[in-house]
């Protein structure tokens, strides 16, 4: 309990109390006044009763005697009164309230006295000095006990007022003393709790209080001088030990510092010397092996044996030239190397188509991947620009040396290239994707060193410099880009190039690769050499010309081929006769593809059906697939693309998936200018020494004219549903016969038939009939 409290509790308990004695000895006082005063006042009451009650005793008058007691009723305290006769029997009486019990039944002398029932007064009454009755009074303390709850009251208000008051003073008076005690305690408890010994204390009276707080802050005056003299001693000897520490420690320092750099120098000189030894070892050895075909098989051919054999002749010389083909290529990366390392790249910034690229690329590495079993092709996973700016000749050495890199380090499965366009930052990233050998986690960064490989077992497996991923590196660095690499050992290998392209502003985004790029992914493979196996197929073609051709590239490949005209024909020839594969268009006459598919399908046929269709739109590969097909190919029909889709159908025997081609786009064809095209492309680019193939060009230049006309024609009648399907006729028929330069129009006619639009169909009318004129003026066949 606080001083503060205390002094409060000792002022107030002290009026408490006084105030306590002096009321309860004036409240005995009053009280004992009052009570008396009532007595005199009820005995004077009771006397004048017996004065005038004298005559009615006298006379017997019991009426009388009723009305005079009756008068006591205007005292609110008489309860009851009665008249006793002078033998003590009840003469009259009146009660105040009803229910009165009390009776009193003999007189008693005169006086009074106080009970529980009240108080009782008892008067004679006399006549010329004889007692003839007496009156008897009662009359509660209903008065009394008010005045003294009043009593109770004003004093309890007075006691209030004074213990209030007396809290006041007592409030005022206290502080002088508890506010000295408790700055003083204040004071104590934080030099204790925080050390802080600069505290002080404000003496604020000249009692013992005051002399009090002098002292406290003397004592404090003298602690504070010896912990200052202590710290001061305390800081110089720290300061000593650490200035002493840091020496030595820094000392120490410097000594691992120079070993370290002692250690690193030499693990850096002897990797040096082991990589570079290696190197020159591995260059020895790569460079001698092309340098001793050529000399050797040189030597040969000096020989009258070989010369004389014009076969082992053109062997050697094609060795000879292989030989230094790869003599080239291994001193092409030691003097890129050499520019690097001196300063000396040259990059020359330009537009440059980034499909030629890689479509220059896959060309030339696909030999390689043939050699080794492996699939080789290129996607893209977004729309690409048209053209970028970078050095389109560095761009194409990088990716030739890490496409040639995966197709070296990949034993089967395939090597695959797409690019993504980011056109918030104007990157364009281009992933070469491998299912090789893999690199392990903790030998990645070595790859990017020159004379490195990840693993030294690695070269003397699969050859090389070690020099191709370095090069390929500071060439990214050189086109602005980045190149890493993402990979597990065992499952193949990802090298991630970025390059930017270059303000895109004015610069068209295509969304699929162009189909001469695309499509020469299979082109380049020798029909010739896709063989299948013997098996019967239903090809379901309306076009005479498609029909012809697609047999014959079937019938080539080992296939046996019946056709049917339409689809009705196509269903009825498919329940007769049991097929390995169907091969339908999916647009003819009497019944089109898509519904004779179901209905093969209903008849719980499960031969694979593989769709020709001329749409290029988002949505008919599902289309295809709703109806019951297995895989769909989009005219016009590339033998290559053919043979391997069919190849793979026949060897699943079942329904399957879509073939991996890129998704073709949706958006609006714009006809192209027929001055566009060369004298070449206005040639069919079917092999025309071939005499079934020389006959299905010459009958397509043949009804090209009357086609053409039969368009005119149905847009002077404004016949749109005939135009759409002429229009779709001549996509897949010119397509087919190797004229893709009558695609596109066709597209653009189709769509605009469709939507009716007389402004586009007039544009690629004009477009297809100059174009009809250049392709009949063209001779096909020099």
């Amino acid at each position: 309990m606080s001083i503060k409290t205390k002094l409060f509790i000792l002022a107030s308990t002290s009026a408490v109390l006084a105030l306590l004695i002096g009321f309860a000895g004036m409240a005995a006082h009053d009280l004992q006044f009052i009570r008396q005063s009532k007595v005199d006042q009820l005995e004077s009451q009771a006397k004048m009763l017996a004065f005038n009650s004298t005559g009615v005793l006298t006379f017997q008058d019991q009426a009388a005697a009723g009305e005079l007691l009756a008068s006591m009723a205007m005292y609110p305290t008489v309860e009851y009164v009665c008249v006793y006769d002078d033998t003590g029997k009840l003469f009259a009486e009146f009660s105040s309230t009803p229910n009165s019990a009390v009776r009193q039944t003999e007189s008693l002398p005169s006086g009074y006295r106080i009970t529980d029932k009240g108080i009782e007064v008892f008067h004679p009454i006399t006549d010329e000095q004889e007692q003839i009755g007496s009156i008897y009074v009662l009359a509660n303390m209903s008065d009394l006990y008010a005045h003294i709850r009043r009593y109770l009251l004003i004093g309890a208000g007075i006691m209030l007022l004074s213990l209030a008051g007396a809290g006041a003073m007592s409030f005022l008076l206290q502080r002088s003393i508890s506010e000295p005690v408790k700055d003083l305690a204040l004071a104590a408890k934080s030099v204790k709790e925080g050390k802080d010994f600069a505290i002080r204390v404000s003496p604020q009276s000249n009692d013992e209080l005051g002399e009090l707080g002098v002292t406290f802050n003397s004592m404090l005056d003298e602690i504070q001088s010896s912990k200052a003299a202590l710290q001061s001693a305390n800081n110089r000897l720290e300061d000593r030990v650490q200035q002493r520490t840091a020496q030595l420690t820094q000392e120490i320092e410097n000594r691992q510092i120079v070993q370290d750099a002692l250690v690193v120098a030499r693990d850096e000189a002897e990797a040096a010397s082991r990589a570079k030894s290696e190197f020159l070892a591995n260059m020895s050895h790569e460079i001698r092996t092309p340098l001793n075909g050529i000399l050797g098989f040189a030597e040969l051919l000096t020989q009258s044996s070989a010369s004389a054999d014009p076969a082992l002749r053109q062997d050697y010389l094609e060795t000879i030239s292989s030989s230094g083909q790869h003599l080239l290529a291994l001193i092409n990366d030691i003097l890129d190397l050499s520019k690097i390392e001196a300063g000396q790249l040259e990059v020359e910034l330009s537009p440059c188509s980034p499909h030629d690229v890689l479509n220059q690329v896959v060309s030339v590495m696909r030999a390689q991947a043939q050699q080794k079993g492996l699939e080789l092709r290129y996607e893209w996973k977004s729309k690409v620009p048209e053209s970028i700016v970078t050095d389109g000749g560095r761009l194409r050495q990088l990716l030739m040396n890490l496409v040639g890199n995966a197709i070296k380090f990949t034993v089967e499965g395939s090597v695959r290239i797409n690019a993504e366009l980011d056109p918030s930052t104007e990157t364009l990233t281009i992933r070469v994707i491998d299912t090789g050998i893999g690199i392990p986690s903790e030998k990645q960064s070595r790859i990017f060193s020159q004379f490195a490989q990840a693993d030294n077992s690695v070269t003397r497996r699969y050859g090389g410099t070690g020099l191709g991923l370095a090069i390929s590196r500071r060439l990214s660095s050189a086109l602005g880009g980045e190149l890493q690499v993402e990979s597990q050992e065992g499952q193949g290998s990802v090298f991630i190039l970025k390059v930017k392209t270059g303000p895109l502003h004015n610069v068209d985004l295509l969304v699929a690769p162009p189909a001469d790029a695309l499509m020469g992914t299979l082109d380049s493979i020798p029909v010739e050499t896709i063989r299948l196996p013997a098996s019967s197929v239903l090809l379901v073609e309306d076009g005479e010309i498609n029909r012809k051709l697609v047999k014959i590239m079937l019938e080539d490949a080992g296939v046996s081929v019946t056709t049917a005209e339409n689809g009705w024909l196509g269903v009825q020839t498919a329940r007769r006769e049991p097929f390995d594969l169907i091969v339908m268009d999916m647009q003819m006459p009497v019944m089109d593809g898509y519904t004779a598919a179901s209905k093969i399908r209903e008849e719980g046929i499960t031969t694979p059906i593989l769709a020709l269709t001329a749409h290029a739109m988002k949505g008919d590969e599902e289309k295809c697939l709703a109806a019951g097909c297995s895989n769909y190919l989009t005219k016009p029909i590339r033998a290559a693309v053919l043979l391997s889709t069919v190849r793979n159908l026949l060897c699943q025997g079942k329904p399957g998936s879509v073939a991996n081609l890129p998704p073709p786009t949706s958006e609006p064809v714009t006809p192209p200018s027929s001055a566009k095209y060369s004298p070449a492309q206005l040639k069919s680019t079917l092999p025309l020494e071939i005499p079934i193939y020389q006959e299905i060009v010459e009958e397509f230049v043949g009804f090209l004219n009357s086609h053409v006309h039969d368009m005119q024609t149905a847009y002077v009648k404004r016949d749109f549903e005939a135009l759409t399907q002429l229009a779709h006729g001549l996509k897949g028929a010119g397509g087919t016969a190797g004229f893709a330069a009558l695609t596109d129009p066709s597209v653009h006619l189709w769509d605009a038939a469709k939507e009716e639009n007389l402004t586009d169909i007039e544009e690629s009318l004009a477009v297809l009939g100059e174009l009809t004129q250049q392709i009949t003026a063209t001779p096909q066949v020099c």
